[in-house]
């Protein structure tokens, strides 16, 4: 059996990923297609192959944080079409992004990645960085569809007469759905630990990814960037030293930041009015309120993902819809929803992965002495306390997996939890 044929097809599919704004481009003008859709077809064929070409004595790995995220994506199933009575279509299997996520994991878990690989992807992350920057500048300064996908400039979160307020995409809107922060903020802070690690210097590439997640005016993207500063505590050999340091420099860095887009002529005061002050993080307040109301009702099975699942209405139910009027679109809380959507049974599936996968990743970390994959997964936890996203079919999230998969497999280091290694990458 030939075992390049899937590596070759599987590592090309996941560099699809690491430019996924510009595969989405194509995909969607000359494919009229979007880059999720696209993309889960094709991983797919990636499992298939890996399936089918390896070695008789080579076993599939399937390992158990995987194992319930096939049991979480199975209750979705079950609460769509037994729960909520829904009909069937072929179509979910191709827009349901938690089947394209348990593909992606397989794909990885079954893959070896080599020093090559790694180094011709953080090639394009040097360049892909900068340009997101760029984008989301020009997108502030001169026209705030500039490089949108039409869907997103016509919907709500982008509002053309009103810039301070605007959640700005940079170039991630052709790609996958949170893109902008789940794609961006793992690929940087991977990036910045690579730096660290050859003694690069940090600074600007620091301020740029605040300049960045600043810009985006999504509060959630700008509290997972501070997660960068984790590795420069991580890796100090006086942390608590560096914890106090970096209690002063931190401020002093978003000051500088914010100096430098009022010297560009962007009223940093007008975005902090805006969007980081916004009457909208009421919406979390409500969410609490919500969930008491309705959760008791349907504790153990759930609600259903009426207004988002597969066959979804657009609306919530009724008595929901009724109860928010207006405030907030769902309950805006990612665990909340997911005990009201999924009850007590889909949500031990999925806080079962969650805990079984950021634990495997923090033992690899702790192996090799890389933080960067951990804290990359860790702003996806982070942020279902204020998003509703239960899948991790995303650019920066499946980047970090696949670097952490190769921090194990460049050093060949068995997986014992008291083994500790500082690997120099290049």
């Amino acid at each position: 059996m030939n075992e390049s044929i899937p590596l070759k097809y599987n590592k090309l599919l996941i560099l699809c990923f690491i430019i996924a704004p510009f595969v989405g481009y194509l995909t969607y003008n000359i494919l009229d297609m979007d880059f999720s859709k696209a993309m889960q077809f094709l991983s797919y064929i990636g499992v298939f192959l890996v399936l089918i070409f390896r070695s008789p004595d080579k076993k599939i790995k399937f390992p158990r944080y995987i194992f319930f995220y096939l049991l979480f994506v199975i209750y979705t199933f079950f609460s769509a079409f037994v729960l909520l009575g829904r009909e069937f279509k072929l179509i979910y299997l191709f827009s349901n992004h938690l089947i394209g996520a348990l593909n992606m994991m397989i794909i990885i878990e079954n893959l070896t990645f080599d020093k090559k690989y790694f180094i011709k992807t953080l090639k394009i992350n040097r360049v892909m960085i900068p340009i997101a920057i760029l984008v989301i500048l020009v997108q502030q300064m001169v026209d705030t569809t500039f490089f949108v996908i039409p869907e997103v400039f016509e919907s709500s979160v982008m509002d053309a007469d009103n810039i301070y307020e605007s959640r700005l995409p940079s170039i991630y809107s052709w790609a996958t759905d949170l893109a902008k922060g789940l794609g961006f903020v793992p690929v940087f802070i991977i990036f910045i630990e690579y730096l660290y690690k050859r003694e690069k210097k940090l600074f600007i590439w620091i301020v740029f990814g605040l300049i960045y997640a600043f810009l985006t005016k999504a509060r959630w993207i700008m509290l997972n960037t501070l997660l960068v500063f984790g590795i420069l505590i991580i890796h100090s050999r006086n942390k608590l030293g560096q914890f106090f340091k970096l209690a002063v420099l931190i401020p002093i860095l978003v000051i500088i930041t914010l100096s430098v887009l009022d010297s560009i002529g962007i009223e940093s005061e007008r975005i902090i009015e805006g969007r980081v002050e916004s009457k909208t993080a009421n919406s979390r307040i409500i969410a609490f309120a919500a969930f008491n109301r309705f959760f008791w009702a349907n504790p153990m099975l759930g609600k259903g993902d009426i207004k988002y699942g597969m066959g979804g209405t657009g609306k919530q139910d009724y008595e929901l819809r009724k109860f928010l009027r207006g405030r907030s679109s769902q309950i805006h809380v990612g665990y909340l929803s997911l005990l009201y959507m999924y009850g007590i049974l889909g949500t031990f599936f999925f806080l079962t992965f969650l805990i079984l996968l950021m634990k495997r990743l923090y033992r690899d970390a702790k192996i090799t002495n890389m933080w960067g994959p951990f804290l990359g997964i860790m702003g996806f936890v982070l942020a279902n306390f204020t998003l509703v996203h239960f899948h991790l079919f995303e650019m920066g999230l499946i980047y970090a997996l696949v670097v952490n998969k190769y921090y194990l497999d460049f050093h060949n280091v068995k997986l014992k939890p008291n083994k500790v290694s500082n690997p120099i990458l290049i």
